[in-house]
């Protein structure tokens, strides 16, 4: 030990931690009063102002917001100034006091804030031309696909209080005084008995057909050819019912031109949503995750 504090090099390291000891004790006070005046300073100035009103706004138009900010008035510019110190001190503030730790709803909306940052720039996307549209329509048809549907009114027996049969043998000489008669479309609630659901079905889709009437009737009602006549019976869930069918569109795939728009954002979306993934994929590629749960 002697020998080491015979050492020329570590009498001079000795020394000058003592003076640099001693020159921070003499000048305590304005490290303090520089921390302070760091701490206590905001700082504004055009870059800050811009990413705060992109912020605020939650779109990045950097030409935009700069056009913005230059146009401002004086007036306009200081209440600018005003609310970014605000929420800056108010940030400081709560980050002195540790009001971030532990908390699951700040944890939330930081993870929400990274979420969205991670959509990236959308306006460096390049922009869509027909041919991706007609790509992505080709390859999602089945999406556009309209259901079928149908127009008809209809006149109902109800098997409820009766057998199937004796329904059914009702439902037939009513249909022959509904041809006779050349009832139309309108006076069809004149006849038959009260359905559970509608009288009237007016560009009705397959499915609800079916889900008020039963899988039997809407696959027949679907057979039949429009006609100005009554046709039937055709029998449902809650017994017969014979069938004025007026319109009979069957399921079909639009073309790409009557639905151009919808499909332009429907590949917007997703293009936007692989920019997201592949940004969120990069951050992640950072991280190594290791499971240590109980059962591994």
């Amino acid at each position: 030990m002697k020998k080491i504090l015979q050492e020329p090099l570590f009498q001079f390291l000795l020394i000058a931690l003592l003076l640099l000891g001693g020159e921070r004790l003499i000048n305590a006070d304005d490290y303090l009063n520089n921390y302070a005046d760091q701490q206590y300073h905001i700082v504004v100035d055009d870059q800050v102002l811009l990413q705060f009103m992109q912020l605020q706004a939650k779109t990045f138009k950097p030409e935009e917001a700069m056009a913005s900010l230059t146009a401002l008035s004086v007036g306009d510019r200081q209440r600018l100034v005003d609310d970014y110190a605000r929420n800056e001190a108010l940030f400081r503030e709560a980050m002195a006091l540790n009001l971030n730790q532990n908390d699951q709803i700040i944890r939330r909306r930081l993870i929400q804030k990274m979420d969205y940052l991670a959509q990236g720039f959308y306006d460096d996307i390049e922009p869509l031309t027909k041919d991706d549209l007609l790509a992505y329509y080709a390859e999602h048809q089945q999406n556009y696909k309209k259901p079928a549907s149908a127009t008809f009114t209809h006149v109902f027996i109800s098997s409820e209080k009766r057998s199937v049969e004796e329904a059914k043998i009702l439902a037939v000489k009513l249909h022959s005084q509904l041809i006779i008669e050349h009832v139309p479309f309108e006076n069809a609630p004149r006849y038959g008995e009260r359905f559970l659901y509608h009288r009237n079905y007016v560009n009705r889709d397959d499915d609800e057909i079916g889900s008020h009437f039963g899988d039997g009737f809407q696959q027949q009602l679907f057979d039949y050819q429009i006609s100005d006549q009554w046709q039937g019976p055709v029998q449902s869930n809650f017994g017969w019912h014979l069938v004025l069918l007026v319109k009979n569109t069957p399921a079909y795939i639009p073309e790409f031109t009557e639905i151009a728009s919808t499909v332009f954002a429907d590949t917007q979306r997703q293009q936007q949503q692989e920019l997201k993934r592949q940004a969120i994929d990069g951050l992640m590629a950072k991280y190594k995750i290791s499971d240590q749960g109980l059962n591994q």
